[in-house]
């Protein structure tokens, strides 16, 4: 490429395929023009690569249309590994803030006897009450109440420093 005509046809190619792209995705295009400005730069300092770089370009004979990259298929047979999905869980029968208020912490805990381990999961998720996230492995259904209770407690008597 050492003929201006060969400069000149290499520059409008390039610039024709910047235009596409900008068209595209103008980001791309800014990325490709500073690729290209840091490798003339480099080409100018080390004469090694430049030599590279123009054994390249005078491999290729003509300009030719962008490669489309080929995305290999899946392997039949042998399933990915399946992300695990968080289902949503039920909302929460009873309010423990609201019935700590009205009826104290007998009356919580009486509320809460009532309920089965999912439910009282329920409460634990909606209202935040598992900081270190292990009374949502619990499976002993008095410590769950017990968890509930402490954390509607410390919360509702939080702000009393201010009063």
């Amino acid at each position: 490429m050492s003929n201006p005509e060969s400069l000149a046809d290499a520059r409008s190619s390039f610039e024709t395929s910047l235009l596409v792209l900008s068209a595209r995705d103008e980001n791309a295009a800014t990325v490709i023009l500073t690729l290209a400005r840091l490798a003339a730069d480099e080409m100018v300092r080390n004469t090694g690569f430049a030599s590279a770089a123009t054994a390249l370009s005078s491999s290729r004979i003509a300009p030719q249309a962008p490669a489309t990259i080929d995305t290999p298929a899946p392997p039949t047979g042998t399933t990915a590994p399946t992300r695990r999905t968080r289902t949503a869980r039920t909302p929460a029968v009873l309010d423990p803030f609201q019935i700590l208020r009205s009826d104290g912490q007998d009356g919580l805990a009486t509320q809460l006897g009532r309920l089965d381990l999912e439910q009282l999961r329920d409460i634990i998720h909606q209202y935040g009450m598992d900081p270190d996230r292990r009374a949502m492995k619990w499976r002993t259904i008095s410590k769950v109440r017990e968890r509930i209770v402490e954390r509607a407690l410390s919360t509702s008597s939080r702000d009393n420093a201010f009063r």
